[in-house]
C-alpha cells in the first residue's frame, strides 16, 4: 500500500468516527513524513491524532480498518504555542497532513505550527520538554512491580534518542527511535555519542546472536498473553499488532541492527508482563544482561543517564548548529 492511500484509508475512518468536543485530526508519525508515493512497509501502522475541545477520551490504541492498522489517540486542542512546545503534537501537525477539519481551526493551528517548528527557540523547548522526563530518573521509584519499574525506566531512558532526533528536525519515531539517531548521529559526525546512547540503554555490547534468542524467548511470551482491549497496552499485544511488535523487531535484526532492536523487546516484554507473570523469567534474563536485574542497578543506570543531560544538551546544539549550515539537512521521514 502506497502512503497516500493508507492516508486515505484514515481519512475514511475519522468521517465515520466522531467524539464530543471533536475538533479535527491528523496523520502523526512516519505516515505523515514520508512521501505519498512511497511504499508503506509491511511493519508499520499509521498514527492518527485526534483533537477534542474539553475532555479527552482514552487512548484508541491500534486495530484495523480496511486491512490498514490505526493507532488512534487524542488531545486536547491548544494554542499554537502549547503545540509548538510539545514534542507529541508538534512534529505531526508542523506536517499538515489534515483528515478533518471541521471548522477551520486545525489548518490554522498547523499554518502557525509549521512556520515557527524550525525555530531555534521552539526546537529548545521541545527538547527541553524531553530533558525534563529524563531529569525525573533521578527520582526513580524502585519500589514498582518489575513491569512497572522496567517501564518507567525504560522510556525516559530511550528519550535521548528523541532529543537528537528533535534537534536534527526530523520525525522522533517510536519503534526505530535508536535507528534514526544512529543515522543523524553518524551524519553529523557524533557516532561516539551513539554508543554513549547504547551504553546507557545497557545494550552497546550485545551480539545478534543474543538479541535474537531474546526476541524469541519474547515472541513465546507474546503469543500467550491473555490481552485485553479494555486494559493499558491492550492493544499493542494482539494479533494485529504482531506485525510490528514481533515481526518488525525480527526485521531489524536481519538488518544487523540488533541493538537497536533491544529496546522495543523490552518495552514489549514489560508490557506482556502487566498481563501475566509467565515471562518473568525471561526478561529477568535480558535485564541482566543489560545490567539492570536488580531495583539497585536500575536505580544507578537511571541515575547515570540523567548524569548525561549536560552531554546530551552539547551533543543537541551542535546538532542545531550544523543542521544550520548543513545544505543536506532534511525534514522528511527517518
Amino acid at each position: 500500500m502506497k502512503v497516500g492511500e493508507a492516508r486515505a484509508v484514515a481519512a475514511r475512518w475519522v468521517a465515520g468516527h466522531r467524539v464530543p468536543g471533536f475538533a479535527g485530526a491528523y496523520v502523526s508519525g512516519s505516515v505523515a513524513w514520508r512521501p505519498v508515493d512511497a511504499e508503506l512497509p509491511v511493519t508499520s501502522d499509521v498514527d492518527l491524532m485526534i483533537m477534542v475541545s474539553g475532555e479527552v477520551p482514552p487512548k484508541l490504541g491500534k486495530f484495523r480498518h480496511e486491512g490498514l492498522l490505526l493507532e488512534v489517540s487524542y488531545a486536547p486542542l491548544q494554542s499554537a504555542e502549547e503545540a509548538l512546545a510539545s514534542p507529541a503534537l508538534a512534529p505531526g501537525l508542523s506536517r499538515g497532513v489534515l483528515v478533518a477539519d471541521p471548522d477551520g481551526s486545525l489548518a490554522a493551528l498547523h499554518a502557525a505550527v509549521a512556520r515557527d517548528f524550525a525555530r531555534p527557540y521552539w526546537v529548545r523547548a521541545r527538547c527541553a520538554a524531553l530533558e525534563g522526563r529524563i531529569e525525573a530518573l533521578t527520582r526513580f521509584d524502585v519500589g514498582r512491580p518489575l513491569a512497572e519499574r522496567v517501564l518507567s525506566w525504560v522510556f525516559p531512558a530511550s528519550l535521548p534518542t528523541l532529543v537528537v532526533l528533535t534537534a536534527a528536525g526530523v520525525n522522533p519515531t517510536v519503534r526505530r527511535r535508536y535507528v534514526a539517531a544512529r543515522e543523524i548521529l553518524t551524519r553529523y559526525g557524533e557516532a561516539g555519542f551513539y554508543e554513549e546512547l547504547l551504553d546507557w540503554l545497557g545494550c552497546a555490547h550485545l551480539s545478534r546472536s543474543r538479541v535474537a534468542a531474546h526476541l524469541e524467548r519474547l515472541t513465546d511470551v507474546y503469543d500467550r498473553v491473555p490481552y485485553d482491549l479494555a486494559r493499558p497496552y491492550g492493544s499493542d499485544l494482539t494479533p494485529e499488532a504482531r506485525q510490528i511488535s514481533i515481526d518488525g523487531t525480527r526485521e531489524l535484526i536481519e538488518q544487523g541492527l540488533h541493538r537497536e532492536a533491544t529496546w522495543w523487546i523490552v518495552v514489549t516484554f514489560a508490557r506482556c508482563l502487566t498481563f501475566a507473570p509467565h515471562g518473568t523469567a525471561a526478561l529477568q534474563e535480558l535485564l541482566d544482561d543489560l545490567g539492570v536485574g536488580t531495583p539497585a542497578t536500575m536505580r544507578q543506570r537511571a541515575e547515570r543517564v540523567a548524569a548525561g543531560l549536560p552531554r546530551l544538551r552539547r551533543v543537541r546544539e551542535a546538532l542545531m548548529d550544523r543542521r544550520g549550515t548543513d545544505p543536506t539537512s532534511r525534514t522528511d521521514a527517518t
